[in-house]
């Protein structure tokens, strides 16, 4: 670290952690046909991920998650 940066707090770190990781999971369900399993739908993985993440510190939602708060997603079988 330069001494013209200043140093940030362990919560302003985990904020900025958890902001690239959301970027991230919102990258690879936009490229879910080319980065994800052909074999999981990229809505299902969407609302998977929004789910994991949305407990993560900071206001840094990526609207390719779609809300934060989104519905279960369906079963197997397609029921809610």
């Amino acid at each position: 670290m330069s001494t013209d940066t200043k140093a940030l707090g362990v919560n302003e770190k985990k904020r900025r952690v958890a902001k690239r990781l959301i970027q991230q999971a919102a990258t690879m369900v936009e490229f879910w046909g080319e980065m994800g399993d052909p074999d999981v739908d990229s809505e299902f993985a969407r609302a998977c991920l929004a789910r994991w993440l949305e407990d993560l510190p900071g206001k840094d939602w990526d609207l390719r998650l779609n809300e934060p708060h989104p519905a279960a997603p369906p079963t197997e079988n397609g029921e809610p």
